[in-house]
């Protein structure tokens, strides 16, 4: 009976926990409409992305190349006589100019020889003149017959023999002021010394001996190697009485503060490596600017002209082509093969495929394709300090070559240079 009484208690209980069930699934079903319905929505808003307006400018084919800078004189300071060093005149370092005394060697030797030749020349004088006096005589006495014709002949060969031993001692004596002369070493040019390679007491031989070193710093040189391909592309009509501007940078600087020229350009290209030596020279009033220093020389082609400029980092590769996404007037990204030229820091300039004012997706096609339409949102170039310092070069560039500007770049000096020196990024 106890097990009869139990089972229509249980039935409500088992009702209850099925609505209690089918209540849950309802709920669930109905959470489960509402984020499909909020997934919707969110699938339905295009992404935002950056997008950046491609600008024209004027722009020149910059190269950059290493190199050393050089001495246009540099002396070894050799003795041009032997002897002992007696005195060092300069100051280690100092800067000189030519004739100035260096260093000055033992003269009582030199001296010595001077005297002594000096006493030559005045006994071979005496005697001839002496032996111009008989010669004389004799010529008159032979004509009355009251000396032989040999005895004559004789007395004018001896003053003919004394006027050449007179010529040979003047210039042992002329040689021998020369060595005292020499023996006190003078700047041959002006420049600044290195140190005193000998010093007081010690010999030194004539010609061998480097007494200290002497380079010029009025001015510097600067050689370079540009391909053949290069220069018959951007330089093929610069000759050297261009003066083209060029652009110097010491190791350790970001920008590019010394100004110099082009003069001089190699008469053959070299047959071994394709390459035609170029010369620079500066004005090295600057004491940074040094002898053998490490140098980053940057020189532009004549030839300016408007390119369409883009960030390097919205051009995409796609196997042998470089591309861009262009945003359309739909908002939908468009593939755009172009074709690129030199590059400007982070800008690189397109010349072909793209015009002023088309809008292209600043991050590259990384993370967007063609078709893709977007929520565009326009941004400022990534370095604006490139533009500017690329403007105050080409600015720099035209007034230097007299061309006229084709836009409107009337930046003072100050202002350009100080753009240069904030977009260290600006270098090609």
């Amino acid at each position: 009976m106890s097990r009869l009484n139990l089972r229509p208690a249980r039935l409500p209980r088992i009702a209850s926990s099925l609505l209690l069930t089918l209540g849950g699934l309802l709920a669930l079903s109905a959470c489960s409409e509402g984020n499909s319905e909020e997934n919707g929505n969110a699938q339905q808003t295009p992404p935002t992305m950056e997008v950046v307006a491609a600008q024209s400018q004027p722009v020149a084919a910059w190269h950059t190349y290493t190199t050393r800078l050089e001495s246009p004189q540099r002396v070894q300071l050799r003795p041009r006589v032997s002897g002992e060093v007696e005195e060092v005149l300069f100051t280690e370092g100092s800067q000189v100019s030519a004739g100035t005394p260096l260093v000055r060697l033992d003269q009582r030797p030199f001296k010595a020889e001077v005297q002594r030749l000096e006493a030559e020349v005045a006994r071979i004088k005496a005697e001839l003149a002496n032996a111009r006096s008989e010669s004389g005589r004799a010529a008159s006495l032979v004509k009355r017959n009251l000396i032989s014709r040999e005895e004559a002949d004789s007395r004018s060969t001896t003053a003919t023999g004394l006027n050449a031993q007179l010529k040979g001692a003047i210039a042992q004596l002329e040689r021998a002021r020369l060595d005292l002369d020499y023996a006190t070493i003078r700047a041959p040019i002006d420049g600044r010394l290195s140190n005193a390679r000998i010093t007081r007491g010690n010999t030194v031989q004539a010609g061998q001996s480097v007494l200290t070193t002497l380079v010029e710093t009025r001015q510097l040189d600067a050689y370079i190697d540009i391909s053949e391909l290069t220069w018959n592309q951007d330089f093929a009509h610069v000759s050297a009485e261009d003066h083209l501007p060029v652009e110097l940078q010491l190791a350790g600087q970001e920008d590019f503060p010394f100004q110099g020229e082009l003069d001089f350009i190699d008469n053959s290209v070299d047959i071994d490596t394709g390459t035609l030596r170029i010369g620079t020279t500066f004005n090295a009033d600057d004491p940074a600017l040094r002898p053998g220093a490490f140098a980053r020389l940057r020189i532009a082609s004549p030839e300016i002209r408007d390119a369409v400029l883009i960030p390097e980092r919205a051009i995409g590769t796609d196997l042998d082509r470089q591309f861009v996404l262009v945003v359309g007037e739909d908002n939908t990204l468009a593939y755009r093969g172009i074709t690129t030229g030199p590059r400007f820091g982070p800008l690189r300039a397109v010349t072909d495929g793209l015009a002023a004012g088309d809008r292209v997706l600043a991050a590259g096609p990384a993370k967007a394709g063609p078709g893709m339409p977007i929520t565009p949102k326009l941004v400022e170039m990534p370095d604006d300090g490139a533009l500017k310092a690329l403007a105050a070069r080409i600015s720099r560039l035209q007034q230097q070559t007299a061309q006229p500007l084709d836009q409107d770049n009337d930046q003072d000096a100050a202002t350009l240079a100080e753009a240069d020196r904030q977009a260290a990024g600006g270098r090609s």
